[in-house]
Formats: structure tokens, sequence, C-alpha cells
């Protein structure tokens, strides 16, 4: 899963409960598992340690067909696990160096078919059991792990020389730690997701690779967000459905939000009015470090007309349609809900556009007689955001044109005659904004809807 923080402020806050996922791995209980080699020498020594991950369990098992979710077993000196045993009871287990065992078993914790985000901690004193945060079992412990060469696995916890135990399940989000982590840090993980930059995140698998459901068979490793080792992939079909990367557990963190033509969104100071993916980082006020990451699109609204004889066609398809007259206040033109408008008199028109949940409103068309109205028909206009200027195409060569160009209130802010099959007119220092440009050859006029974006 992508990690991306939430936001604090109260304008995106409705945004955060609708969050796109990204990616998890699912595993088929046959053969699947991730094997990081060595991975213990990460943590060795320590004074605690934390294993924190998604799980979406499928099954309720018992021996010898129990799921593993993630961690260190060698059966000697250095377990450090998430077992899920008989039925929905998850256990967690650290075996340190002395061989020393400390169990915690938490009988009906997982709820099947549905994520949730355990962890796992060991401070030095105690051990400790977590799901979505919540503090479940605690038991006391001590000593340390002194392995440097002990096998880091999702997905599988064999009994050595013995027993697989491989998940049938989803897991997404996994990562280990060189320290006992506190409950608010636990919180912090399972809303935001793990700080790559933390000096103990030792391993974080993301599993944010590839496509949900594709053809994913290139990927043989797994990416460390933390930069220590990459996980090798092991038995996975990286194909279809099931035994590859499938849509992921939902942190909170991406926001999504799309706006209308003409509207902007304000992200952090920023006022957004194309579609892309934009990100900004700040501390949150309830300790956690924060990486904001906001998903915008601009809903397309399709304001294209062309004439057909004496007809305006709307070029929108399965939209709903309302002809305008802008030689009456853009008044609603009885009856005109079609894609088609018959020019019937003389006049100035519009269409407005209700499409894919947003409404736009095309240029005005304008004519004093309908065999004029070819004379500006390929006439187009947009603004050259690189050099700061209107551009003007599809006059006629030695045409004057007279160029208005008007604020989104209608008000005046400059005329000039325009001669030229392409024609252009410096906007410098005109503030971002939807503005009107009419251009008039004395007998026809055309109105265009200008976004100036700098």
């Amino acid at each position: 899963m992508e990690l991306r923080y939430a936001l604090s402020f109260s304008f995106l806050l409705p945004l955060l409960a609708s969050a796109q996922t990204q990616n998890a791995l699912d595993l088929d209980g046959v053969n699947d598992e991730v094997t990081v080699a060595n991975a213990s020498a990460l943590i060795a020594n320590g004074t605690g340690f934390s294993l924190t991950s998604w799980l979406y369990p499928t099954q309720s098992t018992n021996w010898p067909n129990m799921d593993a979710v993630a961690g260190f077993r060698d059966n000697a000196s250095c377990d450090f696990y998430l077992l899920q045993t008989y039925g929905t009871t998850l256990e967690g287990r650290f075996r340190n160096s002395s061989n020393a065992i400390f169990t915690i078993d938490s009988t009906g914790l997982l709820v099947l078919n549905e994520w949730q985000f355990l962890a796992l901690t060991y401070d030095g004193s105690m051990m400790r059991m977590y799901r979505n945060g919540v503090p479940v079992d605690s038991v006391a412990a001590t000593g340390t792990i002194t392995s440097t060469t002990g096998m880091f696995r999702i997905g599988n916890m064999p009994i050595p020389g013995s027993t697989q135990i491989f998940l049938d399940g989803k897991v997404d989000e996994t990562a280990l730690w060189k320290r006992g982590l506190s409950q608010a840090e636990i919180m912090c993980i399972m809303n935001y997701g793990a700080l790559p930059t933390d000096a103990d995140l030792k391993l974080y698998y993301k599993m944010d690779q590839g496509t949900a459901g594709g053809t994913n068979t290139g990927l043989s490793s797994l990416t460390d967000a933390s930069g220590h080792i990459n996980a090798t992939n092991v038995g996975f079909a990286l194909n279809g459905a099931a035994s590859n990367y499938v849509d992921g557990s939902p942190i909170a963190g991406t926001a999504t939000a799309s706006i209308c033509p003409g509207e902007s969104y304000t992200f952090n100071g920023q006022t957004l009015t194309q579609s892309g993916t934009y990100t900004t980082g700040y501390p949150l006020n309830n300790g956690c470090d924060s990486l904001a990451t906001l998903a915008l699109t601009v809903t397309n609204v399709n304001i294209n007309v062309i004439q057909s004889g004496s007809n305006l066609v709307s070029q929108a398809i399965g939209a709903q349609y309302q002809w305008l007259d802008c030689g009456n206040g853009y008044s609603a033109i009885p009856g005109a809900t079609a894609p088609t408008y018959s020019l019937a008199v003389a006049g100035s028109y519009a269409v407005e556009v209700t499409q894919n949940g947003c409404t736009d409103t095309s240029a005005c068309v304008s004519n004093v007689g309908l065999e004029e109205f070819g004379q500006l028909m390929n006439l187009t206009a947009r603004y050259d955001a690189s050099a700061e200027e209107l551009v003007i195409s599809g006059a006629a060569a030695n045409t004057d044109l007279n160029v208005v160009l008007l604020d989104p209130r209608g008000r005046m802010l400059r005329s000039e005659v325009l001669r030229g099959e392409r024609l252009r007119s410096s906007l410098k220092g005109l503030p971002e904004g939807i503005y009107l440009v009419s251009v008039s050859n004395g007998s026809v006029q055309r109105t265009f809807r200008i976004p100036v974006i700098h």
C-alpha cells in the first residue's frame, strides 16, 4: 500500500473517509511466501523490536493447516512472529537467544474476510499484542536476539525440519522495527503508514508494485521502502486474482478529490486547477510526522459545439443539455434540451452540458444571419501558458477582428483589433482564472471561455 499520511486540515477530512487503496499481496496457502535472508542482523542485540502488518485472513484453521503472518522462526534462539493458530486465535511469540520462550495466544481475535492491523511489540520487559491499535494481551519477557542469520518471512512460518505453515489470505504494509513501539505510534502507523526515514524501521514492505490482478510475472522481488533489504517473492503465480498483487488495505492517507471545469481546489496553500498528484509534508497535531498526498481529477465535460447546416450540435455523449440564448442573459430556451438545436432566427446561442456530475457551458455562437455563421466557424482561442499569450487561430487572412477580454464577471478588461490567420495577444500579469474572450469581425461574434493557468 502506498504510504500517505492523512491531512489534519478540516477541508480534507471528508475525502479521507473514502481514500483509495493501493496494492497488497494475496497468498494461496500452498507455496506462496516472501523471504528476506539474514534479516535478523538488522535487529540483533536490540533492546526491543516490533512487527506490524495488515492482515486479511480467509479461513479458520487448525493444525497443521495454520496460517503464518510474518516474522522470524528457528525454534532455537531467534523467534519473533505472528501466527494464526487454532480457529481465529492469533499467536505472538518471542524466543530469545537463551532459548527462553514468551507467548501470547489471543483466542478469537481475528475476524475472517476483513482487513485488520496487527502489531507485536517487545520493549525489553514486556511483550504486547495489538489489533487495530488496541492492546489485547501482554506478557512479561526478557532477553534479546543475537542471531544475524535469521530469515524474515511473510506468509510462511515453517517449523524447522518439519511442517510448512503457509498463509491463505492477504497481507499489506508489513514492517519490522528495532524498538518497542508505543500504542500511540501503532495508531499513527495504522492510520497513516510507517515513515520510511525512521532510523529504527528496518524492513518495510508496502507491496505497491505491479498491477492489482494483472500480469506481474516479472516482479520476483519486493521493494523494502526502508532501503535495507529487498525481499524475494517465492511461489507466486503473479497473474490473476489470486497469488498475486491485489487491491490493498484501507490506510487513510491518500485523499482523492474531483472538481468540475472552471473550479479550483485549495491544498496546503496551493490553488489547484489541473488533474494530478500533489504531495506536501508537515507535522500532525497527534505527534505523527506526516506526508500528505492529494490525487486531484478535473472531471471532463465536453462543451464542443459544431454547426451542421442550420443546426448546432453538442459533441457531448450521454449528457443532459439545455440550450441558452446568450443575447437574452443566457436564459434557457424552452424545450431545447436535445443535443441538437435548430437555428430558427439570428442570435447568439450556447449549450449548458451536464456530464459526469459536472455542468459547464459552451462558448456562445453568435451570428447576424445564418449564411454568415461560417465566417468564424473554424475560429479557436486558447491560452499559451509558456508565452503567457492569448492565441486565436482559424481566422481568414487579412481579416480585422475585434477582440474583447472580459473577467469572470463579464467586466471588460481591454479591447483591441487584430489581423491575421494566427493572432497573439499578451496576457502577462493576468491573474489565474476563467476569462471570456469575445471575437467579432463586425457581422459575426463568437465568445470563448479561456482558463488562464500559470
